[in-house]
């Protein structure tokens, strides 16, 4: 683990980003302050999102970064990780239906456990449509009783951590299955995974990468029962 020049890092994987980026910006310019790191990975974009990045005039303590090929959602975020320098880190979205500051309220209502390792941070989504809501509740009473631990919500953003725990990690996913690795990871440790109400946006721009549309709910389904199962499997 590097020396932690921040109290926390958050990644922000961006893959084809482009027209959101001027806002996503402004939002971490607005909400950050010494204290906080931000690594934006252009995740093997095909349009102009890293350019993008790199005409902000940005602070030093947000930090584009590029990766040239895209091999999947975790491994931008994972790219990200190992680049940053707070004791505390963190990921969330670049679609702008989660807020950068639901971060900051997550790390400051948990501060002390995260700094002590005691806990593990992520958001519940709230406002969202029963479809949506139907989705996320039966994923989560599936996945909950296959693994036995209680598995909710397992997509939603931001997920918050200590730094030391990075170097634990085993094998993690390179794909979508990396927001349930985590909260598998910190069970299955007995530390406690906290919570914390986040409002859930309309994507303003672009397109959804993971469960947006139907046919990426199927998909994001197919992959998500697979990752379970393996798991289950390295448990045996």
């Amino acid at each position: 683990m590097p020396k932690s020049t921040f109290k926390i890092s958050i990644v922000i994987p961006c893959f084809n980003e482009e027209l959101s980026l001027k806002k996503l910006v402004n939002n971490c310019l607005e909400n950050i302050n010494n204290d906080v790191e931000i690594i934006l990975v252009d995740n093997g974009s095909t349009d102009k999102t890293y350019n993008s990045l790199l005409s902000f005039n940005l602070p030093p303590n947000i930090i584009p970064v590029r990766i040239e090929e895209n091999i999947g959602y975790g491994n931008g975020i994972l790219y990200g990780l190992n680049l940053a320098k707070g004791e505390v880190l963190s990921w969330t979205h670049a679609d702008l239906q989660t807020d950068v500051s639901d971060v900051l309220r997550g790390f400051i209502t948990f501060e002390n456990k995260l700094k002590s390792k005691k806990c593990m941070v992520k958001g519940e989504r709230k406002n969202r449509n029963l479809l949506d809501f139907l989705f996320t509740f039966t994923m989560g009473i599936y996945s909950s009783i296959i693994l036995n631990k209680w598995m909710y919500d397992i997509n939603a953003q931001p997920k918050i951590f200590h730094h030391s725990f990075l170097q634990e990690f085993d094998n993690p996913p390179l794909d979508f299955s990396l927001d349930l690795f985590l909260i598998h990871f910190f069970k299955s440790k007995k530390i406690k995974v906290n919570s914390f109400p986040v409002l859930f946006n309309k994507r303003k721009y672009g397109e959804a990468k993971g469960g947006g549309t139907f046919k990426g709910k199927i998909n994001l389904i197919i992959r998500t029962f697979k990752y379970i199962h393996k798991l289950k499997k390295n448990l045996n």
